[in-house]
């Protein structure tokens, strides 16, 4: 086990840099499941807002934090040290979240949200990019230490959730909030202590319009076949706890079950993914359990039973665990000179195709039925797999 577990680390062999790293992720992934799944309860009991507050609040959030984390990805691109980079993001978190801990005034909490609280979400484009630039440096394969840093991140999210419910409703969310500032205080001591400062790579002295990231159509297609893949998955997330009780009859804690099963296998097939993408490559990989993913739908509307949903869950972690640990590495090889912008790509894909995911869940439901967003989130994941075999291999 220790030998397996220590294959995983550049080298064969934990150092302070990797640890580091792991536990930089590890705590920015449980600080968000902290804070995120609670946020709208927050928002509504709290602050006293409206629903469709509640829902300007969330777009606002999200669409500066891909704004502002894109220019924070090309900030690290011309140069600027990511481990400073990577400190002023975490001290910002602190802030953010200092301020939520103690203010229940929306336009105050919506303006911290999108200029602190947004810039926490460029600190994990800004690690993994960190860490590929040390892997590449030192003549080091990245597949299996990357999908290592993205499986703390799943770990965050198995065990943050239900802390966070039980300190938000048992002691309340200024202690909530205050924890995970504290969290954040404790990354700046570790990212400042810790991560090594990278000398910058030599800069072109003239600009080339190839090397424009949004120039290249393999990275475009990719970018859109995740924005198609994680809208459908955002789309199941958002109405399956409705459908499991309205339409199924079955008892809401189903979903519960099913989520956090689904998040448990996910863990080891990420952890497996960077070993097996050396062997069939990355692209097959994706591409194969993008497959999966369009399995697991057609499985959620023709079953009707929990035993069924659950097992299920085995292809949904499946797809979830890959393409979330080799999805980063795929787009980093196609374009390797911008490190900094095409992570912080990746990670905006995702998060658009959620905003986009949230926005056609209600649509549809609201039109048509619950099972009919699992009828496009079959749609989506059948366009995911169609432009991801147009984008090259590498």
């Amino acid at each position: 086990m220790k030998k397996l577990l220590y294959s995983l680390f550049p080298g064969n062999q934990p150092d302070q840099t990797s640890v580091s790293l792991l536990f930089t992720c590890f705590f920015v992934g449980i600080a968000g499941a902290f804070t995120m799944p609670t946020m709208s309860l927050f928002i509504s009991e709290e602050v006293g807002a409206r629903p469709y507050l509640i829902g300007v609040f969330f777009m606002v959030m999200t669409i500066s934090g891909v704004i502002v984390s894109q220019i924070i990805g090309w900030w690290s691109d011309q140069g600027i040290d990511r481990k400073r980079l990577i400190l002023i993001c975490n001290m910002m978190g602190a802030i953010g979240f200092i301020i939520f801990a103690f203010n229940r005034n929306y336009w105050v909490l919506l303006v911290t949200s999108a200029v602190f609280i947004s810039a926490t979400s460029a600190s994990i484009p800004q690690v993994f990019a960190l860490a590929r630039e040390i892997l590449d440096r030192n003549t080091r394969p990245s597949e299996t230490f990357s999908s290592l840093l993205r499986a703390q991140i799943s770990l965050g999210w198995v065990i943050g959730p239900p802390i966070a419910f039980m300190i938000a409703t048992g002691v309340g969310f200024t202690q909530l909030f205050l924890l995970a500032a504290s969290m954040f205080i404790i990354l700046c001591a570790v990212t400042y202590l810790t991560l090594p400062q990278m000398d910058p790579t030599p800069k072109h002295t003239h600009f080339d319009p190839s090397d424009s990231i949004w120039r290249d159509k393999n990275i475009i297609l990719l970018a859109l076949s995740f924005v198609f893949m994680y809208c459908s998955n955002n789309m199941y997330i958002i109405s399956m706890p409705l459908y499991i009780t309205h339409d199924m009859q079955l008892d809401s804690s189903v979903a519960g079950i099913m989520m956090g099963t689904a998040a448990l296998i996910e863990i080891p097939i990420m952890l497996l993914s960077g070993r097996y993408a050396l062997k069939f490559g990355k692209k097959k990989m994706i591409t194969a359990a993008i497959l999966a993913g369009s399995l697991f739908y057609v499985g959620v509307i023709l079953n009707s039973s929990f035993v069924g949903f659950v097992l299920l869950q085995f292809l949904n972690g499946i797809f979830i665990g890959v393409t979330a640990a080799l999805g980063i590495s795929y787009f980093q090889d196609l374009k390797p000179k911008k490190m900094g912008q095409i992570t912080t790509l990746y990670s905006n894909a995702i998060k658009t195709g959620g905003v986009l995911g949230g926005v056609l869940a209600g649509m549809i439901a609201d039109i048509f039925s619950f099972e009919m967003v699992f009828w496009a989130s079959l749609v989506l994941s059948l366009m995911s797999f169609l432009t991801i075999l147009k984008v090259r291999d590498v």
